[in-house]
C-alpha cells in the first residue's frame, strides 16, 4: 500500500492553521518596518522564463531550478530568486525614473536544495531592494533594516557579517590566476579549508606578497577596527583601497544607527562575488547553523536587462527564522479560536444569521450552522475547534453555553448585545 507520506514531495510541507498565524504575524511585523522606511510592496510572477536566470552569472545554479516546458515549448522555472525578477521589472518598466526606487516583497522561493541538509525546496522569503542610489548610506540603510527585522522578532544573539566584494576582486587582479583557479580558491576560502588552500597557493605563479595576502583573507574576520587595520596592510591597488574605504564608511554609518555591537567584518565572504559589486553581508544567529539572511550591492544586474540602476538589498528566510524562534522559545504561542458558534433551527435561521452578522460587525470571529434535533454534537466538537461560547437561538431567547467555564446563560438578543456594548468586550479581529 502506498504510504500517505509519499503524497507530499520531499522538501515541502503543509503549514497548519496555528503555525500559519504565527508566520503571518512575523511577516506583518517585518513588512511594517519596511513600509516605515518607504519600501513599497510588489509581487512578481511565480514562474518566469529560464533565460532570465540562466544568463546571470554568480547567482542560482541551473541545477537548483525547477524547470518545465510551456505549451509553446519554452523553458520556464518556478521563481528560484526574487532579486532577478525585480531587476527585470525595473529595467523594463522604470526606464524613465531618474530617482530612486524602494521595493519590498514577501513571497515563496522554489529551489532544488539538498533536503538531507535540512534545506527546504519551497520557503518563504521577505526582503527589500533599494535601486537608483549608490551612496554608502543606502547600503547602511539596507543592513540596518535587516538588523531591525531580527530585533523586532525578539532575536537578540545574532551577528551581521559585512564584507566587500571589491577587496578580493582587486587582489585577484594582481595575481594572473586563471578563472578556474580563482573559483577553487574562493570555494576553499569560503569553506575555511586552509590545508587545501595552502597546497593550491604553493603552485601558483605569482608574487609571494599575493600568495601571502590570499592566505590571510580567511583570517580577516572579527571586530571591525582590527580587521580593517589588518586588511589595510594587504592593499596593493586602488580597487582594494576604494573597497576598504567604502566598507569603513558603511560601518561608520551603521554605528550612527546604533548597531556597532551587531556588526563584525568578514573579508573572506567571497561567494557570489561575480554577482555582487560592493558591500555584501550575511546574518547569523548563535547556535543556529544556517544563514538567516543575506544581501549586498549588485550594481550591474539591471544593466543585463537593458537599463542601468545601482542597487542593493537583502532577503530573510522566514522559515529559518521560525525555526530559530522555536529553538529559543521566543515564538509567541498562537491557537486559532472562535468567539461564538451561533446555532439555529430552520424556523429561526434568519434570526441566527442576523445575530451572527451583528457579532462579526463588532469584530468577533463567529461561526453559524443549522441543527436538526440536538446541539450535543456541537458541544462535543467545541473544544476541538477552540470555540469559546455557543449561542443557541430559542425563539425570542438565546441560550448561551460558556464552553471554557462550563456555564449556561439565558438572555434576550437585545440584552446580549447591550451587555457586549456595556462591558466593551475585546473582539478577536480588529
Amino acid at each position: 500500500m502506498l504510504s500517505l507520506n509519499r503524497f507530499v514531495p520531499e522538501g515541502v510541507e503543509d503549514t497548519h492553521c496555528n503555525m500559519y498565524e504565527i508566520k503571518e504575524n512575523i511577516i506583518m511585523k517585518i513588512k511594517k518596518i519596511f513600509k516605515s522606511f518607504g519600501y513599497r510592496q510588489i509581487l512578481t510572477p511565480t514562474f518566469e522564463y529560464y533565460d532570465l536566470f540562466s544568463g546571470v552569472e554568480g547567482t542560482i545554479h541551473k541545477d537548483e531550478m525547477f524547470k518545465f516546458i510551456d505549451g509553446n515549448g519554452k523553458i520556464l522555472v518556478l521563481r528560484p530568486d526574487i532579486t532577478t525578477p525585480i531587476a527585470r521589472m525595473v529595467a523594463t518598466n522604470y526606464k524613465l525614473c531618474s530617482g530612486y526606487l524602494k521595493f519590498s516583497y514577501a513571497t515563496n522561493i522554489f529551489r532544488i536544495n539538498d533536503e538531507q541538509n535540512g534545506e527546504r525546496r519551497e520557503f518563504t522569503q521577505t526582503g527589500i531592494e533599494y535601486l537608483g542610489n549608490d551612496k554608502p548610506d543606502s547600503d547602511a540603510e539596507v543592513v540596518s533594516l535587516a538588523i531591525k527585522s531580527l530585533i523586532s522578532c525578539g532575536i537578540k544573539d545574532f551577528k551581521i557579517d559585512l564584507g566587500q566584494a571589491g577587496y578580493f576582486k582587486g587582489l585577484i587582479k594582481e595575481s594572473n590566476i586563471s578563472k578556474t583557479e580563482q573559483e577553487k580558491i574562493r570555494d576553499l576560502i569560503e569553506n575555511k579549508n586552509f590545508a587545501e588552500l595552502q597546497s593550491i597557493i604553493d603552485q601558483l605563479y605569482t608574487s609571494e606578497f599575493i600568495k601571502n595576502a590570499i592566505m590571510k583573507i580567511p583570517y580577516l574576520y572579527g571586530k571591525p577596527e582590527k580587521v580593517i587595520n589588518d586588511a589595510e596592510k594587504l592593499v596593493c591597488n586602488d580597487e582594494m583601497e576604494k573597497a576598504l574605504e567604502n566598507l569603513k564608511c558603511v560601518y561608520d554609518i551603521l554605528k550612527n544607527y546604533g548597531y556597532e555591537d551587531e556588526i563584525s567584518i568578514d573579508l573572506g565572504m567571497i561567494h557570489h562575488i561575480n554577482y555582487y559589486t560592493g558591500v555584501i553581508f550575511k546574518g547569523y544567529i548563535n547556535n543556529y547553523g544556517k544563514t538567516i539572511l543575506s544581501g549586498g550591492r549588485y550594481d550591474n544586474l539591471t544593466k543585463q536587462y537593458g537599463h542601468y540602476m545601482p542597487a542593493t538589498g537583502f532577503g530573510l528566510n522566514i522559515d529559518n527564522l521560525l525555526e530559530v524562534l522555536s529553538m529559543y522559545k521566543v515564538n509567541e504561542d498562537f491557537t486559532c479560536t472562535t468567539d461564538y458558534l451561533v446555532l439555529y433551527d430552520k424556523k429561526n435561521r434568519q434570526k441566527g444569521l442576523k445575530l451572527a452578522e451583528q457579532l462579526r460587525e463588532r469584530g468577533f470571529i463567529v461561526e453559524s450552522d443549522v441543527y436538526e434535533n440536538s446541539i450535543k454534537p456541537y458541544i462535543q466538537n467545541a473544544n476541538y475547534r477552540n470555540i469559546k461560547e455557543i449561542v443557541q437561538i430559542c425563539g425570542e431567547l438565546l441560550k448561551r453555553i460558556d464552553i471554557r467555564n462550563n456555564k449556561i446563560f439565558t438572555n434576550t438578543q437585545a440584552q446580549f448585545i447591550k451587555g457586549l456594548d456595556d462591558i466593551e468586550v475585546i473582539a478577536s479581529i480588529h
